[in-house]
């Protein structure tokens, strides 16, 4: 008897995470997390994959080829994964993040018929990476003087756009169907004074006419368009992908900005409360430990990081009693201030001193709030040990991230 409830009980949480590991894949209404690979001071690249169209809607043929996207190009096991990628949004300068730059430009223009891949770049330090590209490519290019063949030119092919807080670019050649494009807007962060900036990525498709028009013929809309009268609804906006770069606590609080100028300002405060009505927030998290709470967080301040304690701050309000705009159990006064489009939160550049994973995940589940479980992921594969690798297994998903519900339930505590 004693057998059948093991095998019952086994089978029940197995088939419990199954069901966590498909209802959490991390896509938003129109990207997925390709992969995803961060250590503090080591590594970061998250690449993300446009979805194809017949995930978006019935009856669209599929692409060839799916656009990617990258956050950071840091040297990790993502590279291959990323090379495909036109455009990369690179948070800020630190080596970790920036160090498979040139390297991603060559095997990018290599691999897509010489195309150069474009990298957003916060404004101060654009120059230094001029300065980086010209001693690349002379590197790149460099020969014996008495060679009598060979290449002589550099395969490095890069553009670099200066952004500022506040900033909106368009990303130009990337399309779901006919009616939805993209586009990136920049907000300031705190990485303990180094330029550093935060990025969400919105989609917007028009919506035809409005509902009044839909029934005219050509020849009156055609008048009324004339006319001056505006048909068109207006598009729909989604704010899709949000990622934090590297930053302390203050650099995600909408009331603590550097001097900016007025209109700049005002764009960055928006563009930074739009991280938390995104449907998948990359959210950095640095100090894991919730036993050393003060001086953890006074160290992660000082090295412009996020610490585990700070996330209740940050993600729940004590204000409201109303618990109707979070759907997950409630444990406290305190509601959850995301937006309810927000699917999944996603950690990822956590320290190498909190490895492996498993405690790395169990210092996560007991150290954020309750009320966040349901919605939280994990970028581990940087924290894995051989044998986690073979104990979590049916945990880990395609692009290197965890459930948090699902590690719990794997691990049999409470949820």
């Amino acid at each position: 008897m004693r057998s059948k409830v093991d095998v019952t009980t086994i089978t029940s949480s197995f088939l419990i995470i199954g069901t966590f590991c498909h209802s959490y894949s991390m896509t938003s209404s129109h990207w997925k997390i390709l992969s995803a690979w961060s250590k503090a001071g080591i590594g970061t690249n998250v690449v993300l994959e446009l979805l194809p169209l017949s995930a978006v809607g019935p009856g669209r043929k599929k692409m060839k080829s799916l656009p990617r996207i990258a956050f950071d190009m840091g040297a990790t096991p993502c590279f291959d994964d990323a090379i495909p990628a036109k455009y990369v949004f690179l948070s800020h300068g630190h080596i970790d993040h920036v160090g498979a730059v040139f390297s991603h430009a060559r095997a990018h223009s290599v691999s897509c018929g010489g195309e150069a891949p474009t990298y957003f770049v916060p404004a101060d330090l654009v120059p230094h990476l001029e300065q980086c590209r010209e001693a690349m490519i002379s590197l790149d290019a460099s020969q014996m003087h008495n060679s009598n063949g060979g290449r002589k030119e550099s395969l490095i092919q890069v553009n670099f756009i200066s952004v500022k807080p506040g900033d909106e670019f368009i990303l130009k050649g990337i399309h779901s169907g006919s009616k939805t494009s993209f586009f990136m807007r920049a907000f300031q962060v705190d990485h303990c004074g180094h330029p550093a900036l935060g990025y969400v990525i919105g989609s917007r498709t028009t919506s035809g006419l409005k509902e009044e028009y839909q029934s005219l013929d050509n020849a009156t809309l055609r008048e009324l368009a004339m006319s001056g009268v505006v048909l068109q609804s207006d598009p729909i906006e989604k704010i899709e992908v949000a990622y934090t770069g590297d930053t302390c606590a203050n650099g995600l609080k909408l009331d603590q900005m550097r001097p900016l100028s007025g209109d700049a300002s005002e764009k960055s405060v928006l563009y930074k409360q739009q991280l938390f009505q995104a449907e998948v927030i990359l959210c950095e998290l640095t100090y894991l430990d919730s036993s050393e709470e003060e001086e953890g967080r006074r160290r992660a301040a000082e090295r412009g990081h996020l610490h585990i304690c700070e996330l209740e701050r940050l993600f729940m309000s004590n204000e409201s009693n109303d618990d109707t705009r979070f759907d997950g159990p409630v444990e406290s006064v305190s509601t959850c201030v995301l937006d309810r489009q927000t699917k999944h939160i996603v950690f990822y550049h956590l320290s190498g001193r909190c490895g492996p994973a498993t405690r790395a995940l169990d210092m996560i589940a007991d150290g954020i709030p309750r009320q966040l479980h349901r919605r939280c992921q994990v970028a581990v594969s940087s924290l894995l040990t051989s044998d986690e690798k073979h104990s979590l297994g049916r945990l880990i998903q395609p692009n290197g991230c965890v459930s948090l519900m699902a590690y719990l339930a794997w691990r049999g505590r409470p949820k």
